[in-house]
């Protein structure tokens, strides 16, 4: 399930990317259809993300339990909003 918070950043980037401003004030109905596009956009990108980042994990967690790094740390945990 793709969280609100991530749908409505996404939605509200759909929106500025089609060259218009002013999210607070537009209609809901508007902004509905941007939350339904921004959601199926994520939804059929999401496996593709976890996918790339299970992997990454893999081989990070792997190389630094080599080295002797606590690997039980999730680097993506507590990042500020982009």
């Amino acid at each position: 399930m793709i969280p609100d918070e991530a749908v409505e950043a996404a939605a509200k980037k759909l929106y500025q990317a089609g060259g218009l401003v002013v999210w607070d004030s537009e209609d809901e109905s508007i902004r509905n259809y941007f939350r339904r596009n921004a959601r199926s956009a994520l939804e059929a990108a999401a496996p593709h993300l976890m996918a790339a980042a299970w992997e990454e994990g893999r081989i990070d967690g792997y190389a630094d339990a080599q080295r002797g790094f606590d690997t039980a740390m999730n680097p993506y945990e507590g990042l500020p909003d982009a």
